[in-house]
């Protein structure tokens, strides 16, 4: 597979823009059918023709790279890109923690490459060489930061991937990079592409931005190598959703994975043992883009959630903000807050002793077993003098 041992295919580079609260809700309202004001309505047309020139754009550009005017740069070594087609989160963090591991569990040194999204700079920066932590969560962004903390791996950020990729193997050694959010990133070249899809809508309407979720059609499932369905709630769903795709994706390996909850730690990101926290009322908060799915999931895990309040996608927190939930939270019992990992490394600093806050620890379980992943990354890496 790749380089390594035939062709891939490869792909160009869009983000999706963290909104205030107030406008994600007015967009997710554009995103409906449902009747509505006529204003509302003016806004679903407007948006409507906004797609049909965000497609345009999207194909000129895949266009420009499939026929060579727009070269895709290619490192020295394997690169693993984890991406998806939807905006609105698809557990690529969680995927690339994922594959991360079972790279670490074939022997094979890991690093990873990220944007950075809302971070100071375009700049290439390396956020961790695998031993400390060299950057803040302004610098490296939330999820980079929140990856080199949980892996333990070289981490680097950058607009370019590519150059990101070059100062993290200048500094840290040649290894296998896995790119965070690489799908839509042509500009590098990469061995093996991973695609996330929600199994509950894993065409996500098959709507382009603005007037849907797509960053880009159905029709990018092309470049992808392997899809991981996410969010699982059984193999029936599973099913169900690979058929839909069947048609789409021939013979490409299509796995099922959901979430389960590792464990908690309190806000100095210390291990809290399982006998402290199961069943204990807790006041949950998050700033991220399917609140519900948080909640469900610290409810399947066994906490008593007694509230949930959600902020906007990529929320900085501020202190007067933690102060205000705990004082909700004490007055319905609540022994401590709750938020994500991906929350936690945008808590303030100097946060208060005596505001108790616990963070989650997510991983996946692959439906097809604890060795699916790694089978698919040895047969795709089979052929670098670097594979175990």
């Amino acid at each position: 597979m790749g380089r390594w041992t035939g062709p891939w295919m490869r792909r160009p580079s869009f983000w999706w823009v963290a909104m205030p609260k107030r406008a994600e809700a007015l967009w997710r309202r554009i995103l409906g059918d449902e009747p509505g004001p006529a204003w509302l309505g003016a806004l679903r047309a407007g948006a409507t023709v906004a797609s049909g020139l965000y497609g345009a754009g999207v194909w000129l550009n895949n266009t420009a790279f499939e026929l060579g005017f727009k070269p895709s740069r290619c490192l020295h070594v394997p690169v693993i890109g984890v991406g998806n087609l939807a905006v609105g989160g698809t557990g690529k963090t969680p995927l690339t923690m994922a594959v991360v591991r079972a790279l670490q569990e074939l022997g094979l040194p890991a690093g990873v490459i990220s944007r950075g999204y809302g971070r100071q700079g375009k700049q290439p920066l390396l956020v961790s060489d695998g031993e400390r932590i060299l950057a803040n969560v302004d610098q490296a962004g939330d999820e980079p930061l929140l990856l080199a903390r949980r892996l333990g791996v070289p981490v680097a950020v950058g607009a370019s991937r590519y150059q990101a990729g070059l100062l993290l193997l200048k500094r840290c050694g040649a290894r296998v990079l896995v790119g965070d959010d690489l799908l839509q990133h042509r500009a590098l070249y990469r061995d093996l592409n991973l695609v996330a899809l929600d199994a509950a809508d894993p065409l996500a309407g098959e709507c382009l931005l603005p007037r849907g979720r797509l960053r880009e059609g159905p029709g990018a499932l092309k470049r992808a190598n392997a899809v991981v369905l996410t969010r699982v709630r059984d193999a029936a769903q599973a099913r169900r959703a690979q058929e839909s795709l069947a048609w789409r994706l021939g013979n490409k390996p299509v796995f099922a994975c959901r979430y389960v909850l590792e464990g908690l730690e309190d806000a100095k990101g210390r291990a809290l043992e399982d006998e402290s926290w199961q069943g204990e009322p807790v006041y949950a908060f998050c700033g991220l883009a399917r609140p519900e799915s948080f909640r469900q999931s610290l409810r399947q895990a066994g906490l008593t959630v007694l509230g949930l309040e959600s902020f906007g996608d990529h929320h900085r927190f501020t202190i007067d903000e933690l102060a205000g939930l705990w004082g909700r939270a004490q007055t319905l019992s609540a022994r401590a807050l709750v938020c994500s990992g991906k929350d936690a490394v945008r808590l303030p600093a100097g946060l208060p002793g005596d505001i108790p806050v616990w963070s989650t620890r997510l991983a996946l379980e692959f439906l097809e077993g604890p060795r699916a992943l790694p089978r698919l990354l040895g047969h795709a890496l089979a052929g670098w003098r670097g594979a175990a």
